[in-house]
């Protein structure tokens, strides 16, 4: 990991879409425009995340393996990704279920895209680009960067101390999803693979479980001083208590 060809493609990947986001903002204006970008980039990034089938097939004579994350949401950029796809593919970008996702997509999705691009896992296993399995998990990790960071360019959400409720939601499905994996696998006697990485994980030995608890709360700290540079009318728990009185 972080050989010549691993820091040349994140300086590149980096490079394309800070220039691909700028270009979106100065350009895309209109909603039909704006949705057509989030819908490409969580679309493609689904094919990319599958595209290794087609290769194996028509190289190996017919035949491919499928990996356990192509059926099953066993990581959580698997998530993040299906996340993505069915945000985009919401008409109402307005309701609560497109923000819940939405802003879920920026925290976390952006934070899934960057560790799997920086420390992805296949690329230290077999450190080459020539590698078509280390390539597409590469590239379906940069595509899903810019649709999660397009979240916010693109002005599909903002930033509010209530983001912190749907990172926390969107770690809860974590927990759910990585529950439900390891259950599926231990019912037909497999052995479970850590499904959401909920014993441990490969980057920090803490429990996944208390750092999501951290950082939803380092989260909402950040936000909550973010909200005094507004209006006290437009602060989070001015909107809580006129909530309330209704």
């Amino acid at each position: 990991m972080f050989n010549t060809q691993h820091i040349l493609y994140m300086v590149i990947s980096g490079s394309l879409t800070a220039v691909l986001l700028w270009l979106f903002s100065k350009y895309a204006k209109d909603d039909q425009t704006k949705n057509k970008i989030l819908k490409f980039f969580a679309i493609i990034t689904v094919m990319i995340h599958y595209s290794n089938l087609w290769v194996d097939y028509f190289s190996n004579g017919g035949s491919a393996t499928v990996e356990n994350n192509q059926i099953l949401p066993v990581y959580p950029c698997n998530v993040v990704m299906w996340m993505l796809l069915a945000a985009s593919l919401l008409r109402n970008k307005k309701r609560l279920l497109f923000q819940l996702l939405g802003e879920f997509c920026f925290y976390g999705g952006t934070v899934c895209s960057m560790l799997g691009i920086a420390l992805n896992v296949n690329f230290g296993n077999t450190p080459t680009l020539a590698d078509y399995d280390v390539l597409k998990g590469l590239l379906s990790h940069s595509t899903m960067l810019v649709g999660c960071l397009y979240m916010l360019t693109g002005r599909f959400i903002k930033i509010r101390v209530f983001n912190a409720i749907s990172v926390a939601a969107g770690l809860g499905t974590f927990v759910l999803c990585g529950i439900c994996v390891n259950f599926l696998y231990e019912c037909f006697g497999m052995e479970a693979p850590d499904g959401m990485w909920l014993i441990s994980n490969p980057y920090i030995g803490v429990s996944p479980m208390i750092l999501g608890i951290v950082g939803v709360i380092v989260l909402f700290c950040v936000l909550a001083l973010w909200e005094l540079r507004l209006p006290v009318e437009k602060r989070w728990y001015h909107k809580l208590r006129r909530r309330n009185k209704k």
